[in-house]
């Protein structure tokens, strides 16, 4: 409920006001506009109404006492003064209304809901150009102007902070949970960093953080070790017990001001920082030294190079699974082995995978849990080799290179065989469709679209 201070220092006034808007919203009164100061630091309400004419301190008075103190504070100022100029000044002064004594019940309610209506519609509006929805932090163009003044002033350490393997989680479990880690993610930075610090996310699955205070490296070691337990937790919590994505976070950190106030410079600093953990196995945090910035300008060796590319595109920690890619992914890997195939006159095979519910009435909850399940083992019975991806809600589309015409029917009916042992099985119905793919085939294919 909304809160509004009544101040008035007419007593029959003052309680006739907060009977009309009692009716609505929670009113606390004032008989002065000393009372009222002493008041509102306490109670923070949403806006005042009060009277304009009042002995020791007017309502002006008391209102550019409150903003001065406090910033802009909403008030609609009641008078019997007839002059248009008590009008002018007022709204001059900041008064979002006038209103005349003796006032009917109903217009005195309207007005009010006109002010507090636009008081939520500007704070939608500024939440909107500074906040990131999904998050709950500072966008980029925000936390940007807002750091750029703070690190001219305050100490402390800004910090580049960036998930490992955040696209592998979107391509093999989908955007929905890409967010719900993202989500997660943005949680455990805040439950790891003081309440006066500042957080704002720059990108997709990258946030900037000043940590006010923290001067030292033992400090930064501990946060980002927190958020690599964390967040691995919090991903087995959305994606199941098996995933096996090596997510974590690597961050750069610049000592503020030791190593400098230009914000600009200084996230420049904090980014090669970054980089150089990205490049030496990710999951923890490098402080910017001289000598990342020297090794930029002097250039890498072809060898140098070669190594880099290969850390940023080898799979970590990979498992006995098939490899579980969105579709997108899919799709480019797929034609990659179209043309392996044509080129290497090789074979493959590709499968599509149906689970169907015994029960039309089943609950749409648990026969997602269903096909989750069997989408898991189809998972773990496959080779490192074999690709997969889920086609929409019940089908599972994959792809089996160097797979022949002998063993296609025993590699499937294994997947059969252990989705038959499971209880789900007496619940859906799994089937499967093959189809060959050989390089005469293709080539034939070719010929007819020439």
């Amino acid at each position: 409920m909304k809160k509004i201070l009544v101040v008035d220092d007419e007593a029959m006034m003052l309680m006739l006001t907060k009977k009309i808007l009692s009716e609505n919203y929670q009113v606390i009164c004032a008989s002065s506009g000393k009372e009222a100061i002493n008041i509102y630091a306490g109670e923070m309400p949403d806006m005042i109404l009060s009277d304009l004419l009042m002995p020791e301190m007017s309502g002006f008075e008391m209102h550019k006492i409150l903003e001065a103190k406090y910033g802009h504070i909403p008030i609609m100022f009641m008078t019997a003064d007839e002059s248009g100029e008590t009008e002018g000044k007022g709204f001059e002064l900041g008064a979002d209304d006038f209103i005349r004594k003796p006032f009917r019940r109903d217009v005195l309610l309207k007005r009010v809901e006109n002010i507090l209506n636009n008081i939520e519609r500007i704070s939608s509006l500024t939440t909107e150009a500074t906040i990131d929805g999904l998050t709950g932090f500072y966008n980029k163009v925000f936390v940007t102007s807002k750091l750029d003044e703070l690190c001219k002033t305050a100490v402390g350490t800004l910090l580049l902070i960036d998930m490992d393997s955040f696209k592998l989680v979107n391509d093999i479990y989908g955007h929905e949970a890409g967010d719900k880690l993202l989500i997660a993610f943005a949680d455990i930075i805040g439950n790891n960093t003081g309440e006066e610090d500042v957080i704002g996310r720059i990108g997709g699955d990258e946030f900037v953080a000043f940590c006010r205070g923290i001067t030292d490296e033992k400090t930064i070691a501990g946060i980002v070790r927190r958020i690599n337990e964390q967040l691995v937790s919090r991903a087995k919590s959305i994606m199941g017990n098996d995933m096996n994505i090596p997510v974590g976070v690597s961050v750069g950190a610049v000592f503020v001001p030791k190593q400098g106030k230009d914000y600009a410079s200084l996230f420049n600093m904090a980014d090669k920082a970054l980089y150089f953990v990205k490049q030496n196995e990710k999951h923890g945090y490098a402080i910017y030294m001289q000598k990342y910035s020297e090794s930029e300008e002097n250039g890498e060796t072809a060898e140098q190079v070669m190594h880099r590319l290969s850390m940023i595109f080898e799979e970590r920690n990979i498992s006995d699974a098939a490899f579980w890619l969105g579709q997108d992914s899919f799709a480019q890997v797929y034609r990659f082995m179209m043309r392996y195939i044509q080129s290497y006159r090789s074979t493959a095979y590709k499968a599509l995978f149906t689970v169907t519910p015994r029960k039309k009435d089943l609950k749409e909850s648990d026969a997602s849990a269903i096909i989750e399940q069997f989408g898991s083992i189809l998972n773990h019975s496959l080779r490192k080799s074999d690709i997969m991806m889920q086609n929409g809600y019940n089908q599972f589309f994959i792809f089996l290179p160097e797979m022949t015409s002998q063993n296609i029917e025993k590699v499937l009916g294994r997947v059969i065989e252990r989705w038959n042992c499971m209880e789900y099985s007496k619940i859906a119905e799994v089937s499967y469709i093959t189809e060959e793919i050989c390089a005469d085939d293709l080539d034939e294919r070719e010929r007819r679209r020439k």
